[in-house]
Parts: structure tokens; C-alpha cells; sequence
């Protein structure tokens, strides 16, 4: 097995500078993740996760007796786990890699690598977003959802107030966050009342990805696409459905493992495996997982492109 411990091959500039460009690079990946309930679950913990979710309490009109205290009332939670789960991708090249220089070639590699990482687990919690309460536009469904059934301002509005109805949180600013692919980002933007992120970027600290809001929701832009049909046995299956994602605050989780956190790892010692050292083995690997802490307060919005 190839040796991953990096600290002992490279030169700590070399390390700083290849962490950087894969960083770097899979953080504009890293889109789907933004907004979640994040943690980081230390070592020696197991690998099961439980969130404790509190139903909202009965809302009482009737006063109280004089001098009486309130009935106690009965609190009712549900947990919700996730399991986590190890994940990675690796390579092997000649020795392009030195002690004392970096190469060019090299760089793209780990580039690469970066933004593989990063599309992986912007894939995992996209995957985790799509399984939202579904939500189709002009009152359609997945078997009559057919052309002109496009995301834009009006459904905006049914999305957040469907929401609200299932009394989402929004975040600290008022503002629900949502998640849409390239296909369906020209409805969202040729909208005469978007808002775009440049004229409230000094005010506001911006999302990865964030482009502007449209009320009430602050769009970020996807570039992983996930698609699906209408009802295979309806006429309306030929119509592609792009999703995009709208979810309030403590919607959903993603957790890291303490000691395990996704990262690079580039290693050109000699083992059993390299027995000359002649070649240089570059992966990223790391333990993760996303969970939906509360459906009702995801909306997954299945729309055609214009």
C-alpha cells in the first residue's frame, strides 16, 4: 500500500502550495453543501450520527385560570441518523514531483483531483436535496408537467409560501436559499425583478455560487445537473425535468470525521509497491455524509428548461 504519510516527502511550501490549488478549486464544486447544518464528528465515536428533531408545540388560545399554572404539555422529537461513509479517487504517475521544485504538469493533476473531490460531494449532498418534498410549476405533476413549465418569478413565490406553510426556518437574513442548474438559470435571471448579487454583494456575505434572489429565496448556481422525466406512462415523459433546490435553515446536515476530513494526499516514497520510488501517487480521499434532518422543509423544484 502506498505511503500517505505527505509530510515526509514534500517540503512544506510545496505541500501549502498543492493544498491550495486543490482547495481552490473544489470549493467552486462545493454548492450544493451551502446552508446545511454542518458538524464535524470526532474520532472514536462510531460512525452513526443521530439529530434530534422537536416538532413545533400545540398553539393554545384559552387562558389560564387565575393563579393556575399551564398543563404540561407533552414534547414530541424524532431522530434522524446517518452513517457515515469513506470516499476517494486516485492515481499513478511517473516521477514528475521533486523535492525542491514544483511541476507544471503536476499541477493540473492535483487540479483535477480538486475538483473531482469537490464535484463528488457536491453530487452526495445534491443527491440528499433531491429527495425533497417535490414541487412541479403551474399546479402540474410528474404526469402532466409538460412545455412552458419553467422556474421564474411566480413560482418563486408558490415555493416560498408553500414553506412558510410548513413553517420552514429561513436564515438569519430572511431569506431561503435555493439551488438551480444552468438549464433552468435564464428563466431565473431574465426576470425583471431579479436582483442580482453584485448590487447587494457589500452588504451581504455571498454564498458559493450565490448569483441573486428572487423573492425571498437567494439563488446559487449548480453546475451539476439532475434530471428526470414525466410519468413514463403519461404523454407528458418526453418533457426533461431539471431540479433545482429551495430548503430553509436546520434542513438538512453534512458531517466530516475528525482525523478523516476529504483532503489530498501525494506521496513518491519507495515500498513494496514503488520499489524504486519511480513513481508518484496522487489521491484524495475523506469520510463523509449529508442527511435531510426535515422533507417538508425542502422543496425540490421539477422544471423544464425555456
Amino acid at each position: 500500500m502506498a505511503n500517505v504519510n505527505v509530510t515526509t516527502v514534500l517540503t512544506q511550501e510545496m505541500m501549502t502550495y498543492y493544498e491550495r490549488v486543490f482547495l481552490e478549486r473544489a470549493k467552486v464544486q462545493l454548492v450544493n453543501e451551502q446552508g446545511a447544518q454542518k458538524r464535524t464528528h470526532p474520532s472514536n465515536y462510531g460512525r452513526t450520527i443521530n439529530f434530534t428533531r422537536q416538532e413545533p408545540l400545540a398553539i393554545s388560545t384559552s387562558p389560564l385560570a387565575e393563579a393556575s399554572n399551564p398543563d404540561p404539555c407533552v414534547i414530541t422529537a424524532s431522530t434522524v441518523s446517518v452513517t457515515l461513509s469513506e470516499y476517494g479517487a486516485a492515481t499513478i504517475h511517473s516521477k514528475l514531483l521533486s523535492l525542491t521544485s514544483i511541476d507544471e504538469g503536476m499541477k493540473e493533476v492535483v487540479d483535477s483531483f480538486g475538483q473531482n473531490m469537490g464535484e463528488v460531494l457536491n453530487a452526495i449532498a445534491g443527491n440528499t436535496l433531491a429527495c425533497g418534498t417535490a414541487w412541479f410549476p403551474n399546479g402540474h405533476n410528474v404526469s402532466s408537467v409538460t412545455t412552458g413549465d419553467v422556474l421564474g418569478a411566480s413560482e418563486c413565490v408558490y415555493i416560498v409560501q408553500q414553506l412558510e406553510l410548513n413553517r420552514a426556518l429561513t436564515y438569519p437574513d430572511g431569506f431561503y436559499l435555493g439551488k438551480t442548474t444552468i438549464q433552468n438559470k435564464p428563466t431565473l435571471l431574465n426576470d425583471s425583478t431579479w436582483v442580482n448579487a453584485k448590487t447587494y454583494s457589500d452588504v451581504k456575505d455571498l454564498y458559493q455560487g450565490e448569483m441573486g434572489e428572487l423573492y425571498q429565496i437567494r439563488w446559487l448556481l449548480n453546475g451539476q445537473t439532475v434530471s428526470g422525466n414525466g410519468n413514463s406512462g403519461a404523454a407528458a415523459c418526453t418533457s426533461v425535468c431539471y431540479y433545482s433546490y429551495v430548503h430553509g435553515r436546520e434542513s438538512f446536515g453534512a458531517v466530516k470525521l475528525e482525523g478523516d476530513m476529504p483532503k489530498l494526499y501525494i506521496t513518491t516514497n519507495a515500498d513494496s509497491n514503488n520499489v524504486a520510488g519511480r513513481a508518484t501517487y496522487i489521491a484524495w480521499a475523506g469520510t463523509y455524509a449529508t442527511v435531510r434532518l426535515n422533507d417538508n422543509w425542502i422543496i425540490t423544484a421539477k422544471c423544464v428548461t425555456a
